[in-house]
């Protein structure tokens, strides 16, 4: 692959990565079925794990109040993305956390995000 279609890539996968994340706050539920793939696999970081619909459902009752994303990687791997990086994740006024994540997302026409994995840090 070329540098350019690399950059492409990247760009596009990060760009993915922020509608999702403004989806989670804005509790947008067209771009959330959108952007995550049938197949999703989300484990938070107390370990409970949603299918892409329990997620959904999830930020249709609550949403997030704020996502802000730090030291973030995109490595391409073909049609695959891997992502990492830090997140600030405020859900409610009572529950605001910081974790390191992995994201991983697979290109079907555009990228669809397939799995999270977040490990709270320590404050």
């Amino acid at each position: 692959m070329n540098g350019s279609n690399h950059s492409q890539d990247v760009e596009a996968v990060l760009a993915q990565e922020a509608r999702r994340f403004g989806a989670q706050v804005s509790q947008d539920i067209a771009v959330l079925e959108e952007v995550l793939g049938d197949d999703l696999v989300y484990t938070h970081s107390d370990a409970r794990v949603d299918t892409k619909r329990s997620y959904i459902d999830a930020v249709a009752k609550r949403g997030y109040r704020g996502v802000t994303t730090r030291d973030v990687v995109v490595r391409i791997y073909g049609d695959t993305a891997v992502v990492t990086g830090i997140a600030e994740l405020a859900v409610s006024d009572t529950l605001q956390f910081t974790a390191r994540y992995t994201n991983v997302w697979v290109r079907r026409g555009n990228w669809q995000n397939v799995l999270w994995q977040s490990t709270m840090l320590k404050s």
